[in-house]
């Protein structure tokens, strides 16, 4: 199966235009704070920043399940935040968090909610089961969905967002809680998706998902965008370029040092003058990027925001 076949038809209108997003609550938090982007068709972008940094409250107001309190949100042309039923019907989501029916069988959890978003009986056949085999559930597609694993769960749910091949897909934390398997084969599902030119938003903690999927990488951090860029346009704005890992051999336990030069050559000099033996010499990481930029690491836990 080719899942390319299951991309939208074209649209001339740009798949989310954002400006000046602005959400602050009733306690004072500013979640989101002027946040301006634009999202090509056919893009795959990555939010990537610490816990509460505010990419969920950014996405959630994409969906239109969070009201801004000032700004401005289109999707394809559409005034989002005041027509969010007729946005809604252009997208499909994948929350952090959401609830399945345990007693249904994985086929009939996607076949009913195809019916629910509008396809015929035949369609929503026909379409559950190139889900069923392009998220490889097909040995649990008769399985009621209470007995399976958190992982297998978490794959109906991107299913379901696939379900009637919306042209754009907003997933916050889509592969959660999956092993690094079930992690591949959604990365290679939703390659297959973007091939056929329908938008991608997603917010991440795993770096190496933003590095294999998304053209494009947004880091925020307290509500703002601080930089959004194709990975060598990001890299390319790093200072130090290359990233040198090595143990300092003169100490009585060996102590892992890393350090960070603007070219090769530097890198190179360094090494045959601290006479080092063992060592590793890159190009500076997504995770390297990110840290001169908000200066947190990533942390796999579930933004609070």
């Amino acid at each position: 199966m080719d899942l390319r076949e299951m991309g939208p038809s074209t649209r001339n209108d740009i798949p989310v235009s954002v400006s000046n997003l602005f959400k602050r609550y009733k306690n004072g938090t500013e979640a989101t704070r002027g946040i301006d982007m634009s999202i090509e068709s056919g893009e795959c972008v990555a939010i990537l920043g610490p816990n509460g940094a505010g990419k969920t409250t950014f996405l959630r107001q994409i969906t239109t399940e969070l009201k801004p309190t000032s700004g401005t949100i289109e999707i394809f042309g559409i005034d989002a935040i005041n027509e969010p039923y007729k946005a809604k019907q252009v997208m499909g989501v994948t929350p952090q968090d959401a609830g399945v029916f345990d007693t249904l069988t994985v086929r009939q959890h996607l076949e009913l909610f195809g019916k629910l978003k509008g396809l015929d009986a035949r369609s929503s056949r026909i379409h559950a089961g190139e889900l069923i085999e392009g998220l490889e559930l097909t040995n649990e597609s008769g399985k009621r969905v209470g007995e399976l694993s958190g992982g297998q769960r978490r794959r109906i749910l991107i299913g379901l967002a696939l379900l009637g091949r919306p042209p754009l897909l907003i997933l916050d934390e889509p592969t959660t809680g999956l092993d690094p398997i079930s992690r591949r084969t959604v990365w290679a599902l939703l390659k297959d998706i973007v091939a056929g030119g329908t938008t991608v938003v997603l917010s991440s903690h795993y770096l190496e998902e933003a590095e294999h999927l998304c053209h494009r990488i947004a880091f925020i951090d307290e509500g703002k965008i601080a930089a959004v860029g194709s990975l060598p346009e990001l890299r390319a704005g790093h200072p130090n370029k290359y990233r040198l890992s090595y143990l300092n051999g003169n100490e009585a336990l060996p102590v892992p040092r890393v350090e960070f030069f603007a070219d090769f050559e530097t890198a190179r000099r360094f090494i045959g003058e601290k006479q080092i033996d063992e060592y590793q010499l890159a190009t500076a990481s997504l995770e390297d990027v990110y840290f001169s930029l908000i200066g947190k690491r990533l942390s796999n836990g579930e933004d609070d925001h």
